[in-house]
């Protein structure tokens, strides 16, 4: 998979990454900063989209379903 977009939020703890496939569809992944006590600060997956046929049908849902996106925060 290639990385086309990587939208991170205004506090740089979450982000939004869009792949074009090698079969030519999209998908995307939201991943957010957690802390463990042991671990400390680590990059765990939030979400995993579906398979789109476009990169216009992707970028429409993460734009309708990412709360941040919208309010800025």
């Amino acid at each position: 998979m290639n990385l086309v977009h990587r939208i991170i939020s205004p506090d740089g703890k979450r982000e939004v990454c869009v792949y074009k496939r090698i079969d030519g569809f999209f998908a995307y992944e939201e991943i957010f900063e957690a802390f463990d006590e042991i671990a400390g600060s680590y990059w765990s997956s939030g979400y995993q989209s579906g398979v789109f046929e476009t990169e216009g049908a992707a970028m429409a849902e993460i734009a309708a379903t990412t709360p941040w996106l919208r309010t800025g925060s």
